[in-house]
């Protein structure tokens, strides 16, 4: 692991990409009626995933893993529009699911850089678990590559009117989900863990969990009250411990202006869980803990995980991005 150094002013595609989407973004909460959930699946799309794409494959990937990996950041752009377009347009079922399709092939391919990646560390190292998995930050980071297929399918799901024996809002959320707690976190997890001479127990553990986590939330809510607790707990203390770990270890020994954004970013987040953990209590007991009901949780609780933790930690990271 290494340190890219100094701060980074350049545009390459996916920081162009990241900033025409920004503007697109403004322009669409400007004009259109978008709620709470449709402000956070056009942001993730159009600023978050291109801007960890490129942070991602700092340096290049080589090989196979770098030719799929282009080809995501070729599609990135069309893919997004379109998954927009699939969500604010006046359209709905066969047609919004056709607009958001060709999301599900750009995240796809991110699925399949995760798995090239995963493979030949494997082929280089022994057989042994523990080490294959080695760097867990690389591991970790493959992790929220391809955890965002499964957001981009889930809203192809509801616009088909898919939704099985969940609520709608709860299959949109899920394609929420699986683009912040799926994409984003593993990836600045990722991020963090290079920037360490040596992976530490501490951050073992807690990227361990970010690794596992955002599946066991999902199965915990699909099947069984009782996971999501114990899923969301778990998640909420490890997520709690890498905030303080990035705010104490991380951001004091970064470039000043990134360090400060990582920062803020490290605080948002244990507060967000806070509250998805008050959330699924709330759900297990069937009792109502200070309001958390899910408009209160999309408007809050997705508040600070689209704007507070994702969008401030990944601008941070930009601006010195850290190297395997």
């Amino acid at each position: 692991m290494s340190d890219a150094g100094g701060e980074q002013t350049g545009l390459d595609p996916t920081d162009l990409s990241a900033v025409l989407g920004g503007v697109g973004w403004l322009v669409l909460v400007a004009v259109a009626d978008l709620d709470a959930i449709d402000r956070a699946l056009a942001l993730a799309p159009l600023v978050l995933v291109p801007l960890g794409l490129g942070m991602a494959a700092t340096p290049s990937f080589a090989g196979l893993a770098g030719r799929l990996h282009r080809l995501a950041v070729l599609g990135q752009p069309i893919g997004a529009g379109l998954f927009v377009a699939s969500v604010v347009a006046p359209v709905e079922g066969t047609t919004a699911a056709l607009l958001a399709t060709p999301w599900v092939l750009v995240t796809g391919l991110l699925a399949l850089v995760a798995a090239v990646r995963v493979r030949a560390r494997v082929r280089t190292r022994t057989r042994d678990t523990e080490v294959a998995l080695a760097p867990l930050s690389e591991t970790v980071l493959d992790a929220g590559l391809a955890y965002a297929v499964v957001g981009a399918v889930a809203l192809v799901l509801f616009h088909l009117g898919l939704t099985f024996w969940f609520d709608p809002t709860i299959v949109r959320l899920t394609a929420v989900h699986f683009h912040y707690a799926g994409f984003v976190l593993p990836v600045v997890t990722g991020l963090a863990g290079r920037t360490l001479d040596r992976e530490v127990g501490l951050y073992r553990a807690v990227a361990a969990v970010v690794l596992v986590g955002p599946g066991l939330v999902a199965v915990g809510i699909s099947f069984s009250p009782t996971i999501e607790v114990l899923a969301v707990s778990a998640f909420t203390l490890a997520v709690t411990v890498l905030g303080g770990f990035v705010a104490t270890r991380v951001a004091p020994a970064r470039p000043r202006r990134q360090g400060l954004l990582l920062g803020l970013s490290s605080l948002a987040l244990p507060v967000s869980m806070a509250l998805a953990l008050g959330y699924a209590v709330s759900v297990f007991t069937g009792t109502d803990v200070l309001g958390l009901r899910i408009p209160v949780m999309v408007r809050v609780h997705g508040s600070l995980n689209a704007f507070g933790f994702a969008l401030l930690g990944l601008v941070g990271w930009r601006l010195a991005v850290p190297e395997w």
